[in-house]
């Protein structure tokens, strides 16, 4: 291969890439649109705070359940088809809520908005294991997984700059717009993009395939796991840490916002590590092992909270070293059923831990012992490990059988 040709390819993967992982920084932001509107559209549309978070939810339940479906999809169409029409319907939602008058107006563009961002993962993963190259797969899965970190981070300075020198109603247009400009581009730069992930063989050959596999469900309660052990941290650190070393909420929110920038910030170095990984399983393991034991440790309250503070910021460096390697574990396991319905049924696991981890350390927090937060989530974490370890045991036998 000339040098020229090897510039060439590197060229087209660095669009693909760009392409695949400005969408999915959308994708994420959009999940997110409305929570900094919350107070206008209570007013506007009177309406309590509850019916507000359900449509949230409503969002969330829709994307988590189509996953799998969006696979099958992108088996039969490509990923291309699939994530250019996903992003063109999640865009024009969002920009459609600027014209709603009712509350039910507004439900339904959130389950058309969840229908839309169904397809990022199945289409995403597909293209980018197509169009890759496997010696810099793990960067680019870093680089993909950062956009949809980058997302959740902007979403509400973005929203909230945007209706402060609009209003609500603008803001959400102008987004919106946004997402439906990038998927104008995407169609027309179709031919870098490819035809990723389109496959033969039926939709229920391909469930029967993903529902029987010991490899591939332990890969769906990994992201289960791991997302119920993150939710707990995200979601009930602050007040956990408010009670267990008597410091104000602002305080104890410090660590986690020590534990999410590192998170991201250890992505990109993570798809290098992925990249020169034998055994991505392996460095997983550890990682998640180790990120366990510095969140128990900071739970006890016997430590000065600085340092609280540095061992959560471990943690999470830690859980996003591994982001890439993750994927990659999953990509090693799409043997008999196409990558993007693989991932699309395996991210569906990670819906489900956010579902139901709030639940149950919402039961921890009211039993009156904070220090059950961390130590649930550090739990989580190690089922985890089990699971994968076991991925791994199954893999090494499918090779030598």
């Amino acid at each position: 291969m000339t040098t020229l040709t090897m510039n060439e390819e590197v060229r087209s993967e660095a669009q693909v890439i760009g392409l695949v992982s400005f969408a999915h920084l959308l994708s994420h932001l959009y999940m997110l649109v409305l929570p900094p509107f919350f107070f206008q559209l209570r007013q506007d549309l009177g309406v309590s705070y509850v019916e507000l978070g359900l449509t949230v939810t409503a969002f969330s339940v829709t994307t988590g359940a189509l996953q799998t479906p969006m696979g099958f999809l992108v088996q039969k169409y490509g990923g291309r088809r699939v994530l250019i029409g996903g992003l063109f319907v999640n865009s024009v939602a969002i920009g459609l809520i600027a014209f709603v008058s009712t509350y039910w107006q507004l439900m339904g563009l959130m389950l058309l908005a969840g229908v839309g961002s169904s397809v990022f993962h199945p289409a995403d993963y597909a293209i980018l294991n197509a169009r890759v190259d496997p010696r810099r797969l793990g960067r680019a899965l870093s680089v993909h997984a950062l956009g949809g970190n980058l997302g959740f981070v902007a979403a509400p300075p973005i929203m909230v700059l945007l209706a402060h020198v609009l209003d609500w109603r603008l803001a959400t247009l102008v987004i919106g717009g946004v997402g439906v400009v990038l998927a104008l581009i995407m169609l027309g730069l179709s031919a870098v993009l490819g035809d990723s992930g389109k496959t033969k063989g039926r939709a229920a050959d391909s469930w029967r395939k993903l529902v029987t596999s010991p490899r591939i469900m332990l890969l769906f309660a990994f992201y289960a796991l791991s997302s119920a052990a993150n939710c707990g941290m995200v979601y009930f650190s602050v007040v956990a840490f408010t009670d267990i070393y008597a410091i104000p909420a602002a305080a104890a929110a410090s660590a986690l916002t020590a534990y999410q920038l590192l998170s991201m910030m250890a992505v990109l170095p993570g798809g290098w590590l992925a990249d020169r990984s034998k055994n991505p399983e392996l460095l997983l393991c550890l990682c998640f092992l180790a990120s366990g034991v510095l969140i128990v440790i900071s739970s006890f309250g016997l430590i000065p909270f600085w340092l609280v503070i540095g061992l959560i910021g471990a943690a999470g460096a830690l859980r996003g070293l591994v982001n890439a390697s993750r994927d990659v574990s999953v990509r090693h396991a799409a043997t008999d059923v196409s990558v993007g319905t693989l991932f699309g049924f395996v991210t569906t696991g990670y819906s489900g831990g956010q579902i139901l981890g709030p639940g149950l350390y919402g039961w921890l927090m009211d039993s009156g012992h904070p220090q059950l937060i961390f130590w649930a989530s550090a739990g989580f974490s190690t089922l985890a490990i089990a699971t994968m370890a076991t991925g791994r045991f199954w893999r090494l036998r499918e090779q030598s059988a």
